[in-house]
């Protein structure tokens, strides 16, 4: 698998814009060439390389500088809150950003933190129950072969129906 090399958003964006200025400015010149003879290719050039020059570094620091703040900034922030969860911080997250994008994003990741903390004291219960009949099993002394056997059966049939809950849970979940 090839590995691309990544860009900032911003620098992509105002690339992108100094480009398109660039052109502009090229088939505006070429316009002048025609309309006004005595003009020289030099001049043109020269005049309008300025502006594009000009321009695209106005822009480039207006695009920094907000789409860092408004956009960048709280991408950011929402990637660090990710990390904290998937470390086992399991609360809400908020970003400070008006871009609906965003917002969606960070609703998004509050309506899974809410899911998980709402399954999770089941699924939490279910597995206590069946780590405390492993203990009692380890506990007993005089265990025949075949007595634990069986235990050992319903411990796993009991295991087989919590996922079986779990994954049917799930699924109603995504249907609804």
């Amino acid at each position: 698998m090839s590995e691309k090399r990544s860009k900032s958003l911003t620098l992509t964006v105002a690339l992108y814009s100094a480009l398109v200025i660039a052109v502009g400015m090229a088939i505006y010149a070429v316009l002048q060439y025609f309309l006004i003879p005595e003009r020289t290719v030099l001049s043109l050039v020269l005049q309008h390389g300025w502006h594009v020059l000009a321009l695209g570094t106005l822009i480039y620091v207006t695009l920094h500088g907000v789409l860092h703040k408004k956009v960048v900034r709280p991408i950011r922030d929402i990637y660090l809150r990710l990390y904290a969860i998937s470390k086992g911080d399991l609360s809400p997250i908020s970003v400070d950003s008006n871009i609906t994008e965003i917002q969606e994003i960070v609703e998004g990741v509050n309506s899974l933190l809410s899911e998980i903390k709402r399954s999770t004291p089941v699924l939490s219960s279910d597995l206590c129950k069946v780590a405390e009949d492993l203990r009692s099993l380890a506990r007993e002394s005089g265990i025949s072969e075949e007595t634990t056997k069986e235990k050992l059966m319903e411990i796993a049939a009991k295991i087989d129906e919590t996922v079986k809950a779990l994954s049917k849970e799930a699924v109603n979940k995504q249907e609804s």
